[in-house]
C-alpha cells in the first residue's frame, strides 16, 4: 500500500505506528488566556509568584477592605494563574477562596489548572457547579476545554458525557448536530480528544461526523484513536479524506501515519509518509524527524536510514539521540550504540533503559562468549543508574533482570534478586516473570518454582510456565519438560496454549525426537489457527528436521505463506542433521537469487554443510568465509574459525588449517580446538591431534569433557595408569561426565537406556534379542571393535562392555515393539561410537528393518547394511 504524494485529492491507504504520537492532549486547545493586570503591576515579569502577590496586596488590589462592587478580579487573576504555571495548586486555591468577586475566567482558569496538574476530575466538575451558582456566571468555551481535559487525563468518560452534554445545551458545542449556537471548535476538539483519551473511539467518530467545522486538530484526534487502536487501514484512509478535504497535514499527522506504517504495514508505506515529510517541508520538524528515527529502527534495511535522518536535522533533542542509540542497538551494533551514548549531550532514564535493553537484545546469536559479556555490561549500567539516583521503572528493573540472566551468574542473581525485594519493585506480572527466568537460567531452579507456588498474576502466568518449560529444556531435561507442557496442559486446557507456549512444545518434541507427538502438535497448530505465525511455522520445521522427518520439514516450508530468514535457517539445519551438504548449497543460492540477507547463523550453517558434500568443498568454503565480511559486513566470529577449521581438517587441509588458526584476530578458543580435533579423529592424524589436544586441555583444565579426552587420549595410548589417574583427579573434583544415553518411543511413551542398564520392564527380553542379534551380525560380518572400550580390562571384559551400549539396548527395543514396515528411531544424548554404527549397520542388513539414530553429529539412517552418512 502506497500514500501518494502528488496532490491532497489523492486517495491514501492504510498503514500503522511505530514510534508513538504526540500525547492526544496535544490537540487540546491551550488554556484560557490569564487576563492582563490592572493598575500598572509587574506580575507578569515577577518570576516568584509570591513577590507578584505581595506586590497586589501592597497595592490594594486584592485589599480584604475591597467591596465586591470596588473589586477588580483580573488582578486577583493574573496572580492565581501565576500560581498556577508555577504548579503550587494549594496557593492558587487560596487566592481564589479569598478573592471579593470572580469573573468566568476566574473559574475557567482555575479549572484548567487542576486539569494540567493532575486533580481529580471531580474537582473540576465542582468548580463548575460552584461557578453556576455564583451569580450565575455561565460556562465559556474555556471553561468546557479545562473540563473535558480534566476528564481526559483521569480518564472519566462519564463525566465527559455529562459535560457534552451541557454543552450541546448552552451552544458551546457542534457535536452531535446543530445547537441553539454557532459552537466552538476548541470546544469540539477537546471533546474528540477526550472521548480518544477515554477509549470511546465511536463516541469519537459520532461526534466527529457531527462537526460543522474541522480543522487539522480534529483530524488528528481521530487518527491518534485509530492508530492506538491498532486500526491502521482505517487511520490511512481518514488521512485520505483529510486530504480531500483540502486540511494540510501537520507534524502530528505524520508522526501518527509512522506509528501506523511501523505496527500494521512495513517500509513502503513508512517510506511514502516520509516523501510527504520531505514535499511538506516538515522533515525538519522535530518531532517528525524523532518519528522517523524510531520507524527506521525498526523496518530499515540497514542502519543508514537511522543515521540520514538524525545527521539531517537541525535540532535534535534526547528523544532523537536515544532514537538513534536504539537504531545501533536494534542492527546488532553494539560498539557503535554505546558511542552514541558516550556523546549524547543530555541523557535520561529512558535512554539508560535503550542501553540495557539492548544489551539483552544483542545476546542471541552465534556469540555466546558475547552474550555473557553483554549480560555483565547491562549489569553495570544498571548499578551506574541506581548510584546516579536516576529513576528506576518496571522497565529498568525487567532489563537488569533479563541482564543477569544472561550473565549467569548465580551470585550476582541473588544480589539482584534482593535489590528488587528492597526497593519494592517486585509482584508486577513481568518483573515476576523475568524473576522466574533469572532464577532458573543462574541456577536457582528451587527459587523459581518457590515463586511459581506463589504466582498471583493471571495476565503473564503463562511466561512463568513457558520459563519452567525452557528450563528443562536448557537442562536436557526433556521427560520432564515434556511432563511440565502436559500438566499445563491438563491444568488449563486448550485456550491456555498460546504462540509461544506452542513454540516451546514444538521445541521439545524436536529435542526428544518424538514424532508423533510433535506431528499432533502440527494438528493442533492448524485448527487452532495458530499455523500462520511465523514462529510456529518455523518452529514446525525445526522439529521435523530434528525427528528425522525432512521430506514432512521441507513441503511444510514450501507451503509456508510468511517466511523470514529463521525459516530458511531451520531449513538449512534440517538438512546439517541429515548430512546433505549439496542440498544446503543449493539453498544458499537460492537465498542469494532472492535477495534475502544472511545473518551470522546462516553463514556458520552454511560453512558447516561443506563437512557433508560428496567432494572437496573447501574453495566454496572459503569464498563463502571471506564474502561475509567484504560484501555482507559480517564479521567472523570464533564458531565461524571453528566451523571453517573443521571443514579444512575434514578434507585432509591441516596446513591450512594451522594457518588459519595461527591468523585469527583474536586468541584461538575452546571450540576451535575442538573443531581440529574432531576433525582429526576423521582423517586419523595423530599429530595434529596431540597438538590439539594440548591446547584444549590448557584452555579448559576444569570442564569435566576436557578430562574425558585426556582420558581417552592416554587410553589409546595403552597408557593405562595415567588415564585412570586423570579420571580420579577428576572425581576427586566433584567433575562428572555426561554419561551415555539413547532413547526410543512406543506407545507414546520414551524408552531410556543407558550402558548395561537393566532397569527397563522388559529387560529380560531386551538382552536376550540382543545376544541372539549379536551373533546374527557376527556371522554376517560384524566384528566387535574392542579399541572403543578405554578401559584395562581383558579382552572378554572389552567385548562385554561393548555389546551392551545404550544405543544398542534402545536400537533392541525398538525392533521388538516397532509394527512391521516403520522406522525404529533412537536418539542418543552424545556421539555413537564407531562399534555401535558398525553393529547397526549389519542390524539393519539382518533384520530388514530401518535404523534411524540421531546423535550429536546429526542423523544416521542404516538401511540394508548401509548408512546415510557414508562414513
Amino acid at each position: 500500500m502506497a500514500i501518494s504524494t502528488s496532490s491532497p485529492s489523492s486517495s491514501p491507504p492504510h498503514p500503522r505506528l511505530s514510534p508513538p504520537p504526540p500525547s492526544l492532549l496535544s490537540s487540546f486547545p491551550p488554556p484560557p488566556p490569564s487576563p492582563p493586570p490592572t493598575h500598572g503591576l509587574p506580575l507578569r515579569a515577577a518570576a516568584d509568584p509570591r513577590a507578584a502577590h505581595a506586590v497586589a496586596v501592597k497595592s490594594g488590589a486584592l485589599g480584604p477592605s475591597l467591596s465586591p462592587a470596588h473589586a477588580d478580579a483580573r488582578a486577583a487573576n493574573a496572580v492565581m494563574c501565576a500560581y498556577l504555571r508555577a504548579g503550587r495548586l494549594a496557593d492558587a486555591r487560596g487566592v481564589f477562596d479569598r478573592m471579593p468577586a470572580r469573573d468566568a475566567a476566574t473559574y475557567s482558569a482555575l479549572i484548567s489548572g487542576h486539569a494540567r496538574l493532575g486533580s481529580p476530575a471531580a474537582a473540576a466538575a465542582a468548580l463548575l457547579s460552584r461557578m453556576r451558582l455564583d451569580d450565575a456566571l455561565a460556562p465559556t468555551e474555556y471553561t468546557f476545554v479545562g473540563l473535558l481535559t480534566a476528564c481526559a487525563r483521569r480518564g472519566n468518560p462519564r463525566l465527559g458525557a455529562q459535560v457534552h452534554a451541557l454543552a450541546a445545551k448552552s451552544g458551546h458545542c457542534s457535536c452531535p448536530g446543530p445547537g441553539p449556537g454557532p459552537g466552538s471548535l476548541l470546544v469540539d476538539n477537546a471533546l474528540l480528544g477526550m472521548y480518544v483519551k477515554c477509549g470511546r473511539l465511536g463516541d469519537a467518530l459520532r461526534a466527529f461526523g457531527g462537526m460543522e467545522r474541522r480543522d487539522v486538530s480534529s483530524w488528528n484526534a481521530v487518527l491518534a484513536g485509530l492508530v492506538e487502536l491498532g486500526r491502521h487501514e482505517e487511520a490511512f484512509e481518514l488521512f485520505g479524506e483529510m486530504r480531500a478535504d483540502g486540511v494540510r497535514a501537520d507534524s502530528f499527522s505524520l508522526s501518527a501515519l509512522l506509528a501506523a506504517a511501523g505496527e500494521g504495514f512495513g517500509l513502503p508505506e513508512g517510506e511514502a509518509v516520509h516523501a510527504l515529510s520531505l514535499k511538506s517541508g516538515l522533515e525538519t520538524d522535530l518531532s517528525v524527524g524523532n518519528a522517523l528515527i524510531g520507524f527506521y529502527a525498526e523496518h530499515g534495511c540497514s542502519v543508514e536510514d537511522v543515521v540520514s535522518v538524525f545527521q539531517g536535522m537541525p535540532v535534535k533533542d534526547v528523544i532523537s539521540w536515544t532514537g538513534l542509540l536504539n537504531g545501533y542497538m536494534e542492527f546488532g551494533l553494539v560498539d557503535m550504540a554505546l558511542d552514541v551514548f558516550d556523546r549524547m549531550p543530555q541523557r535520561n532514564f529512558i535512554t539508560y533503559n535503550a542501553v540495557l535493553t539492548g544489551f539483552c537484545q544483542n545476546k542471541e546469536g552465534v556469540r555466546v562468549t558475547f552474550a555473557k559479556k553483554a549480560g555483565l555490561r547491562g549489569l553495570r549500567l544498571f548499578r551506574q543508574m541506581v548510584e546516579d539516583g536516576l529513576e528506576i521503572s518496571d522497565v529498568t528493573v525487567t532489563g537488569a533482570l533479563n541482564a543477569c540472566a544472561i550473565a549467569a551468574d548465580r551470585k550476582m542473581s541473588e544480589q539482584v534478586h534482593a535489590f528488587v525485594i528492597k526497593c519494592g519493585c517486585g509482584s508486577t506480572p513481568w518483573i515476576d516473570a523475568a524473576l522466574i527466568d533469572m532464577c532458573i537460567k543462574c541456577g536457582r531452579s528451587g527459587d523459581a518454582h518457590l515463586l511459581f507456588e506463589q504466582w498471583r498474576h493471571q495476565e503473564s502466568f503463562h511466561i512463568a510456565w513457558n520459563s519452567l518449560l525452557l528450563a528443562s529444556v536448557r537442562d536436557g531435561e526433556y521427560e520432564k519438560a515434556l511432563s511440565t507442557f502436559l500438566q499445563m496442559f491438563r491444568s488449563s486446557g486448550v485456550g491456555f496454549i498460546d504462540e509461544f507456549m506452542l513454540t516451546a512444545a514444538l521445541g521439545v518434541c524436536g529435542a526428544l525426537g518424538f514424532a508423533e507427538l510433535g506431528k499432533q502438535m502440527h494438528s493442533f497448530a492448524a485448527k487452532s489457527g495458530l499455523l500462520d505465525a511465523c514462529g510456529v511455522g518455523n518452529a514446525i520445521i525445526s522439529m521435523y528436521g530434528k525427528c528425522g522427518e525432512l521430506d514432512d520439514a521441507v513441503s511444510f516450508f514450501e507451503r509456508m505463506t510468511c517466511r523470514d530468514l529463521v525459516s530458511w535457517n531451520a531449513m538449512i539445519t534440517a538438512h546439517l542433521l541429515h548430512g546433505q551438504g549439496e542440498e544446503i548449497l543449493d539453498i544458499w543460492g537460492q537465498m542469494e537469487r532472492l535477495g534475502m540477507r544472511p545473518d551470522s547463523i546462516t553463514f556458520l550453517l552454511v560453512i558447516s554443510s561443506c563437512s557433508h558434500t560428496s567432494s572437496d568443498s573447501t574453495d566454496q568454503c572459503r569464498e563463502l568465509f571471506v564474502s561475509m565480511s567484504s560484501k555482507y559486513g559480517i564479521e567472523p566470529a570464533m564458531e565461524h574459525y571453528a566451523a571453517f577449521v573443521n571443514v579444512l581438517g575434514c578434507w585432509g587441509h591441516f596446513d591450512e588449517a594451522e594457518q588459519l588458526i595461527g591468523g585469527m584476530p583474536f586468541k584461538p578458543g575452546a571450540l576451535v580446538w575442538r573443531s581440529l580435533l574432531d576433525s582429526c579423529s576423521k582423517r586419523s592424524n595423530t599429530t595434529v591431534r596431540r597438538w590439539a589436544m594440548k591446547h584444549l586441555l590448557a584452555l579448559e583444565p576444569q570442564d569435566p569433557s576436557t578430562y574425558v579426552l585426556a582420558s581417552n587420549l592416554f587410553s589409546e595410548s595403552a597408557r593405562w595408569h595415567s588415564s585412570e589417574n586423570t579420571r580420579l583427579e577428576m572425581r576427586e573434583k566433584g567433575m562428572r561426565k555426561i554419561p551415555a544415553r539413547s532413547w526410543t518411543f512406543h506407545d507414546n511413551v520414551v524408552h531410556s537406556f543407558f550402558a548395561r542398564d537393566r532397569s527397563h520392564p522388559q529387560s529380560r527380553d531386551i538382552f536376550a534379542g540382543l545376544d541372539v542379534l549379536i551373533l546374527e551380525c557376527i556371522k554376517a560380518g560384524y566384528e566387535p571393535d574392542t579399541t572403543f572400550v578405554l578401559h584395562d580390562v581383558e579382552e572378554y571384559q572389552k567385548r562385554h562392555f561393548l555389546m551392551y551400549h545404550s544405543a544398542k539396548l534402545a536400537a533392541m527395543y525398538g525392533l521388538l515393539t516397532a509394527r512391521p514396515g516403520r522406522t525404529v528411531r533412537v536418539v542418543k544424548n552424545i556421539r555413537m561410537c564407531g562399534d555401535c554404527h558398525s553393529f547397526l549397520e549389519h542390524a539393519s542388513a539382518a533384520t530388514g528393518k530401518v535404523l534411524s539414530v540421531r546423535d550429536s553429529s546429526g542423523f544416521h539412517v542404516f538401511r540394508g547394511g548401509r548408512c546415510s552418512c557414508r562414513e
